[in-house]
């Protein structure tokens, strides 16, 4: 079924409480935002890649290594209601909001949650996880979790460790999640149109939005490992992975 035009767009709010000016940060000598936006550009399924920002100085960042950059006025909740308001009056069928702390995601990756969406017409959005045995992930606050169903539609998002029989040492099973959410266009809208909901403040986690309003989330199961960037530790690990490679 044809997917139609796919707009990708990078949320990149300079504030951050855990890790500040985050999307500047320089990783192998270009900052986060610059390798989200080139991991967009290298997917099959995307047509144009923009910024969405707060900031001026983000503006003047991503227009030195020549993206396209929007700069959007006003309080934003999380960065899809950010992606929202920065695609208005472009087409788009399909808007990616890939977060800047996701510098190597793999691009096919990113094709493959657009072909969810393109595959099945119920979905609202799309979006990634990885199974992961790691005891220490598992019961980090900074390591999004997930839950599907038999269907691999999402069933909740925790920061807490979900499901709690995946605790066994050694033998720790669940799906971390990748932040990256594709949506339909009318779904972004209608997301942005909803006011935040209580699960969504508690967790800190944008989807629960969506879930508390019975939108259908997809999840693409892949094999990559797909490491993010939540804190400077996670970025100093992400250079010494790089320098090694």
């Amino acid at each position: 079924m044809p997917q139609g035009r796919v707009l990708g767009v990078v949320p990149a709010r300079l504030g951050s409480t855990r890790f500040p000016a985050k999307v500047l940060a320089p990783l192998a000598g270009r900052p986060l935002v610059e390798h989200a936006v080139g991991r967009l550009a290298l997917a099959d399924s995307v047509d144009d890649v923009l910024v969405a920002t707060d900031s001026d100085e983000v503006v003047e960042a991503v227009r030195g290594f020549g993206g396209h950059v929007v700069l959007v006025t006003g309080e934003c909740a999380t960065g899809s209601d950010r992606a929202a308001v920065a695609i208005r009056g472009l087409p788009a069928d399909i808007v990616i909001n890939l977060q800047a702390d996701q510098p190597l995601i793999d691009p096919a990756d990113i094709d493959r949650t657009v072909e969810l969406l393109a595959s099945d017409q119920a979905l609202d959005i799309a979006t990634l996880a990885f199974r992961d045995d790691s005891d220490e992930a598992f019961a980090s606050p900074h390591v999004v979790k997930t839950v599907i169903d038999s269907g691999a539609r999402a069933l909740y998002f925790s920061r807490a460790p979900i499901p709690a029989s995946a605790a066994p040492s050694g033998n720790a099973l669940f799906l971390h999640h990748v932040g990256i959410y594709s949506f339909r266009r009318s779904a972004l809208e209608r997301f942005a149109s909803l006011a935040r909901t209580e699960l969504e403040i508690r967790e800190s986690l944008e989807q629960l939005r969506a879930i508390e309003n019975g939108m259908s989330i997809g999840v693409v199961v892949t094999e990559h490992r797909t490491a993010g960037v939540d804190r400077p530790e996670d970025l100093a690990l992400l250079e010494k992975s790089l320098g090694a490679s």
